[in-house]
């Protein structure tokens, strides 16, 4: 009989198979992201049906076959349910699991991304700050998270720290000095920064997790962090994630 290994993870999605069982993507500490087969886990009076919901939260134990893993068991510590049940926080949730699916690997430790969708979903549950700075604020952490960040404290040029207009370009900003240095720069990368919206990018880098979702920002503000993270995206993350087609 195959040995079994438990994890701490997240059910990041889940799909029916055949008559009576599911398809899992589970997000673990442990080991990345893992697919996994939960048989009759679609039955009524399956032990499985409750932690195969999509965001539960908790510790999953496995049988670790050759080429699978089959799910036989969760201790689940948080549910999400008001998520599942909300259908503007599913859509938000949805989104963030389709993202950190593509992004995570297979047998790779993802303890910081297990926590950063955990806080997420604490923070979407919540409804302290508004959905759309939480997806700015989700994006921009997972990208530092998997080596995409960008230097937001100084210039790549010059080096001077407490730029106040400043232009995206490739790794980080230029300052307004470098950038009239060079034509090409405000037509190849025309994204200048407000000081508002710096300081809320540099803190969103560099805060700790229990203070991620923490703080508020005006609507203009947001609006221009909005505009950044679509364009930063369609230059470092080139992929069309289908569950944004539900998100206004």
């Amino acid at each position: 009989m195959a040995e079994t290994v438990t994890f701490t993870g997240m059910i990041l999605t889940a799909s029916p198979m055949k008559e009576f069982d599911k398809r899992v993507e589970v997000l673990t500490k442990e080991r990345g992201r893992i697919s996994a087969f939960a048989r009759g886990a679609r039955r009524l009076n399956s032990t499985l049906s409750a932690c195969t919901v999509p965001f539960t939260f908790g510790k999953f134990t496995f049988y670790e076959g050759r080429n699978a893993y089959n799910l036989v068991s969760g201790d689940i510590e948080t549910y999400f349910e008001e998520i599942t049940t909300d259908y503007d926080a599913l859509c938000y949730a949805s989104y963030f699991a389709e993202m950190v699916q593509y992004l995570s690997r297979e047998g790779i430790e993802a303890a910081e991304e297990l926590l950063l969708m955990y806080i997420t979903m604490r923070a979407l549950q919540n409804r302290r700050i508004s959905f759309e700075l939480i997806r700015v604020i989700f994006e921009m952490r997972l990208m530092l998270t998997e080596g995409e960040g960008l230097e937001l404290f100084r210039c790549l040029r010059c080096g001077k720290e407490e730029v106040h207009s400043v232009y995206l370009s490739e790794g980080g900003l230029i300052c307004r000095e470098c950038a009239a240095k060079d034509k090409k720069l405000s037509k190849e990368y025309p994204i200048v920064l407000s000081a508002d919206a710096k300081y809320t990018l540099q803190y969103i880098l560099t805060s700790t997790p229990e203070k991620l979702y923490a703080f508020t920002v005006t609507d203009s503000v947001l609006n221009e962090l909005k505009r950044f993270m679509k364009s930063y995206l369609a230059r470092y993350l080139p992929h069309k994630f289908k569950t944004l087609d539900f998100i206004v």
